[in-house]
C-alpha cells in the first residue's frame, strides 16, 4: 500500500466525509444523492466573523435578535433557575457575537447575575464587551473555543449559545463541553438554525447544519439531559421562523 501511495497511484489522504455538513439530499428510485460540504475550520470561522464584526450590530438589529430570544427564554423558565442560584449566579454565553442573547436574558431577570462570554473572533469580543457594558451587564469576555472551554467543571448555573453549534462538524462534542462546565440542576439553552428557505441561505454562506426539532431534542437526550424543551424563534426582517430554541437541565 505504501509503495502505491508513493508512486501516486493511490491517494495519500481520504477526506473524512462524516465531518461534512449535509447540504441537500434527494432520492431517485433506489439512488440517494447527497450533497455535502466540509465545514469551516475554527480559524476560518474566526476570520469570517472578524470581517463581519463591524456590521454585526446592524445585522442583529435587522433580525431583532434581542426581542426574538426573549420569548423562548421566558418559556424555558431560565429566570427561575438563576433565581434559585441566588446572587452568585453565573451565566456563560458561548459564541457571544455582539451579546444579543446575554442582553435578552438580562432584560427578563429581576436580579443581576454575572455573565461570562467567549468567542473565537477577537473583533466580535471587542464589540460584545462594549455593548454588554453599555447595557449594564456585569460581563467578562475572553477569546476561546466552545470545544475547549477555559473553565472548571460545574462552574456555571446557565450555559447558552446562539447559532454556534450548527457551525461545527460534531455539534454534540461542543454540547458535551458546555455540559461539563454546567452545575447539576443548571440549564443549557441553545438556538439552532432550522430547515427553511432562510436557513438554506445561512447554510450556503456559513456551511452550517440545519437542525430539525427532532434532531435537536435527540442531541440533548443523547447528552443525558432532562426536562428537554424547544420552541421556534421568530426573527424579524422577513426571516420568519428560521431558528429553534432548545433547553434542558443537567440532572442533580
Amino acid at each position: 500500500m505504501t509503495q502505491l501511495q508513493n508512486k501516486g497511484l493511490l491517494p495519500t489522504q481520504t477526506p473524512v466525509m462524516e465531518d461534512a455538513v449535509l447540504m441537500a439530499s434527494r432520492r431517485i428510485g433506489s439512488w440517494e444523492v447527497l450533497v455535502k460540504r466540509l465545514p469551516l475550520s475554527s480559524a476560518d470561522l474566526a476570520s469570517r466573523y472578524d470581517a463581519a464584526s463591524s456590521r454585526w450590530e446592524r445585522t442583529a438589529a435587522r433580525f431583532q435578535l434581542e426581542a426574538a430570544y426573549q420569548e423562548p427564554l421566558l418559556t424555558s423558565h431560565i429566570a427561575t433557575v438563576l433565581g434559585q442560584a441566588g446572587p452568585q449566579a453565573r451565566v456563560l454565553d458561548c459564541g457571544v457575537g455582539t451579546g444579543s442573547l446575554s442582553i435578552a436574558l438580562d432584560r427578563i431577570l429581576v436580579d443581576r447575575v454575572t455573565f461570562h462570554s467567549i468567542d473565537t473572533s477577537a473583533k466580535m469580543l471587542v464589540r460584545a464587551r462594549s455593548k454588554m457594558h453599555a447595557a449594564g451587564l456585569r460581563a467578562h469576555c475572553q477569546q476561546a473555543d466552545v470545544l475547549s472551554l477555559p473553565y472548571d467543571d460545574q462552574s456555571f448555573d446557565v450555559v447558552m449559545a446562539a447559532h454556534v453549534l450548527e457551525h461545527l462538524p460534531d455539534p454534540k462534542r461542543a454540547l458535551r463541553e458546555m455540559i461539563r462546565v454546567l452545575k447539576p440542576g443548571g440549564m443549557v439553552f441553545v438556538c439552532l438554525t432550522r430547515p427553511s428557505l432562510f436557513g438554506a441561505l445561512i447554510q450556503l454562506k456559513w456551511r452550517t447544519w440545519a437542525v430539525t426539532e427532532k434532531q435537536g431534542v435527540a442531541w440533548l437526550h443523547d447528552c443525558q439531559l432532562a426536562d428537554v424543551g424547544c420552541e421556534p424563534v421568530h426573527l424579524g426582517a422577513c426571516a420568519g421562523v428560521a431558528s429553534t430554541a432548545f433547553w434542558a437541565r443537567r440532572p442533580t
